[in-house]
């Protein structure tokens, strides 16, 4: 009985307090309701009482004609449960658009091609704003620090103080390795604009008192260097104080000044020098007054007069042997074991084997020469053998190291040898043991030496015993 007095209580106020508010409204706008109307309207509201009441709900905004059900109740259970499927995003995020571009649901990727839509792209989380900053932040540092370099690069060059300090070691590890783009490289440091024809004067010093195959490398280095860290001028400069100081220069290097002449010629030739119409030699005729500068010049105007500039790229006879393919400097040295075969000159031989600066590669030297000589299977190629075999290793200008692995190695191809020599193993053994005899080989090479293999002979009886067996 409480309960319901209690709710009558609270329906009476309800209406007390929309009849206020009625009143209110009805004062503003004119009077068009009728006197009946009062008890209508207070029906009507007791009414909407009675139907928030009993859906449950709390709001006092709600709107006639809101969805009710047959026993008139809201339908705002449905209402939530419509807002489940909504596919828009309820996290507060993005702008209102459907997920997916409005293809989402359960295992789905979305409306094909949604992906290279910068409008279905999903929202970044913190930490790919993270990610983001950082980036944009490392993009910084980089165009910075990449723009102070460029500005170290142009305008703190270091200045060559000392040539012999800080171009001789580099020119050094240049005719070990040959590699003219690390010079290049390294000289890119220092400002050598005021001091370009010191610098490559210098540098074809150095190859004056070095051989043909060091002479051959730094025709091609300043070849290399033409555009890159020298110019035209500093040829021109370099080449003029090297001439003017042959008297100085042909007391170390009697050749000196065919020598430079070669270089001038060499690098017209490379297009260093430019000598349209022979204007290189002709600010010289008649203005030179030592006999060596003469020398020079005129050594350096034939070679370029005779036109032939594949024979200018060679002019040293000497290419760098320490870059040759392989199959090129095992061809120099047979043609090299041929003249020595021929003539008997050991010294020529070994001056030959010197210019090809292979000291690393003499192994091959020695694989060729013991070959050739059982190939022969004559008594004077053994003999012309032991002799230049004793001679290489009592100079050493082949090492103990480089005639051990020529020999294991041809002691590995024996089999091979044979199908063109049968008797290889009597000749290698003979030759062998000369060779331990005048303490050219120790026993450590000679014990490896490949034996010729015997066939066990059987018996007839063997045989057919073996076979019954």
């Amino acid at each position: 009985m409480s309960s319901s007095a209690a709710e009558k209580a609270e329906v009476d106020a309800l209406i007390a307090q929309l009849s206020s508010s009625r009143d209110n409204e009805k004062k503003s706008q004119p009077n068009t309701v009728a006197s009946g109307g009062d008890a209508s309207s207070i029906a009507t509201e007791r009414k909407r009482v009675q139907i928030r009441r009993n859906s449950g709900s709390n709001s006092n905004t709600q709107l006639v004609g809101s969805p009710t059900d047959v026993h008139g109740h809201l339908l705002q259970k449905n209402a939530k449960i419509s807002k489940k499927y909504n596919r828009k995003s309820r996290q507060g995020k993005g702008r209102g658009l459907a997920k997916k571009g409005g293809g989402g649901g359960g295992f789905t990727w979305g409306v094909p091609g949604s992906e290279l839509l910068e409008e279905y792209n999903e929202d970044l989380d913190e930490d790919d704003l993270a990610d983001l900053q950082y980036n944009q932040a490392k993009a910084k540092h980089l165009a910075e620090s990449s723009k102070t370099t460029l500005e170290t690069k142009f305008t703190k060059l270091e200045i060559i103080q000392d040539l012999d300090k800080d171009v001789k070691p580099l020119i050094d590890e240049y005719f070990v390795n040959g590699d003219a783009n690390d010079v290049a490289q390294i000289l890119r440091k220092f400002d050598v604009k005021q001091r370009g024809g010191e610098l490559m004067g210098y540098i074809v010093t150095m190859a004056l008192e070095k051989s043909n195959v060091h002479k051959e490398l730094i025709s091609r280095l300043l070849h290399d260097l033409s555009g890159i860290i020298l110019r035209p001028n500093d040829y021109v400069s370099g080449y003029h104080s090297l001439l003017e100081s042959l008297n100085d220069l042909s007391l170390d290097n009697p050749d000196g000044s065919s020598d430079i002449g070669k270089f001038v010629a060499r690098s017209i030739a490379d297009k260093c020098i430019d000598n349209t119409n022979g204007k290189y030699f002709v600010q010289y005729k008649g203005n030179v007054k030592c006999a060596k500068m003469q020398a020079a010049l005129d050594k350096a105007e034939t070679l370029v007069s005779m036109g032939d500039f594949y024979f200018l790229n060679n002019i040293w006879n000497a290419q760098s042997s320490g870059f040759r393919p392989v199959r090129e400097l095992a061809d120099r040295m047979n043609v090299i074991i041929h003249e020595y075969y021929d003539s008997g000159d050991s010294d020529e031989t070994i001056r030959c084997l010197k210019e090809l600066n292979v000291p690393h590669f003499f192994h091959e030297f020695v694989y060729e020469l013991v070959d050739f000589c059982l190939e022969k299977n004559t008594e004077r190629g053994q003999e012309l053998t032991i002799a230049l075999l004793e001679i290489l290793a009592k100079s050493a200008v082949i090492t103990y190291d480089q005639l051990k692995t020529g020999m294991l190695r041809l002691f590995d191809d024996i089999e091979d040898i044979q199908l063109d020599v049968p008797n290889v193993y009597e000749q290698l053994q003979s030759l062998l043991k000369q060779l331990e005899e005048k303490k050219i080989l120790n026993h450590d090479i000679t014990s490896n030496a490949p034996q010729k293999g015997r066939k066990r002979m059987t018996s007839e009886g063997e045989n057919t015993k073996q076979g019954k067996e």
